[in-house]
């Protein structure tokens, strides 16, 4: 499926793979990746190692105490996978807490516990936005792409916007606002004026009327905006 987000689950526990597979799902939607998710299935490494040589995966979850037919456990596996792609991104899953300190050589982007699935697994999506989703993901302009993370804000004029980025340089194109805002609703872009979209990350203080940006830039907030803005930074920690 194009477009989707692809990861590979394995588990020497079918049971443990329908309900990872499961959560996984849940807790993209949850966290706010609003993709297509294709998971794959495999009670041994061989298979991951495979699979993911003919189309590299975006995100694996290993069990670490999982023994196959050859011997691997998680660990082991990690090391095959890491021997054949450097910039693969991990989670190791357990059912122990004690194995996560072992576990950091191995540089994974999170550990879930089974005990914890939903929580941990939710937290380990959250890592994954944040450092991996949002830090690849472009958005289609009319003069080409820019990666989401370069975008401070948006400034319209009619129907002339202006894309500020976070280096200073500046786009611009002829267009709707309401339809860029919609792109970037996934990236939970705030409509902080009828005239500003404003990437939330760079939201250092919420004013009376406005808001101060990491770059020391005010901009105008609508007077019937505070309380939702207030409310969707709070919900994505942005502040």
């Amino acid at each position: 499926m194009e477009g989707a987000l692809r990861v590979a689950i394995c588990d020497d526990r079918s049971e443990d793979l329908e309900r990872i597979e499961a959560t996984v799902k849940d807790g993209v939607m949850k966290v706010g990746i609003e993709e297509h998710v294709e998971c794959h299935s495999f009670l041994n490494g061989e298979g991951v190692s495979e699979a993911d040589h003919e189309t590299p995966f975006d995100l694996v979850l290993l069990d670490i105490e999982m023994e196959d037919a050859n011997g691997e456990d998680g660990f082991t596996l990690a090391n095959r996978l890491h021997a054949q792609r450097k910039d693969i991104c991990l989670i190791f899953v357990s059912l122990h807490e004690n194995f996560v300190w072992n576990a950091q050589k191995y540089m994974p982007l999170w550990f879930v516990r089974k005990s914890m699935l939903k929580k941990d697994m939710e937290d380990a999506l959250e890592q994954y936005r944040d450092v991996v989703w949002e830090g690849t993901a472009k958005v289609r302009l009319k003069k080409g792409t820019i990666y989401v993370r370069d975008i401070l804000y948006i400034e319209c004029e009619g129907h002339a916007l202006t894309i500020r980025e976070t280096s200073g340089k500046m786009m611009h194109q002829y267009g709707s606002l309401k339809a860029l805002e919609e792109e970037l609703k996934a990236y939970h872009f705030l409509r902080i004026h009828k005239n500003y979209l404003v990437n939330p990350r760079y939201v250092e203080e919420v004013g009376k009327w406005e808001i101060r940006l990491t770059d020391g830039k005010v901009l105008e907030m609508g007077r019937d905006r505070r309380k939702y803005v207030l409310q969707t930074l709070r919900e994505e920690n942005a502040l």
